[in-house]
This record gives C-alpha cells, sequence and structure tokens, in this order.
C-alpha cells in the first residue's frame, strides 16, 4: 500500500482512476440487484488495473 508521499507522485489521470474504482466498489455494495453489482466490480477492477499501470510507468 502506497503512504501519502507516494501517492503524491501518482500522475493524476492515476488517481481519478483509482477514485472511480473506489466509487464503483461503494456502489457496488449497496446494489440489491447481484448481476448490476457484479457488473460495477468488473469496472472498478478495470479501473483499478488501469491506474496502477499509469502510477508504474517510469
Amino acid at each position: 500500500m502506497k503512504n501519502a508521499d507516494t501517492a503524491d507522485c501518482e500522475p493524476p489521470r492515476a488517481r481519478k482512476l483509482k477514485t472511480e474504482s473506489d466509487n464503483c466498489l461503494a456502489i457496488a455494495i449497496r446494489e440489491r440487484d447481484s448481476e448490476v453489482a457484479a457488473l460495477l466490480i468488473d469496472e472498478a477492477a478495470k479501473l483499478a488495473r488501469r491506474s496502477r499501470e499509469l502510477a508504474n510507468k517510469d
């Protein structure tokens, strides 16, 4: 897990995608329809993966 100092070094787009991923998960856990929740979780995983890719670019 990154600390506050390394989070400041992340590209803005990576931070934005991470926030969107967190938002998808927050919505998914409140969703009553399991199919919709599954789609939101899948989307969150994609966003988190892309965020990590951008954050790890040299």
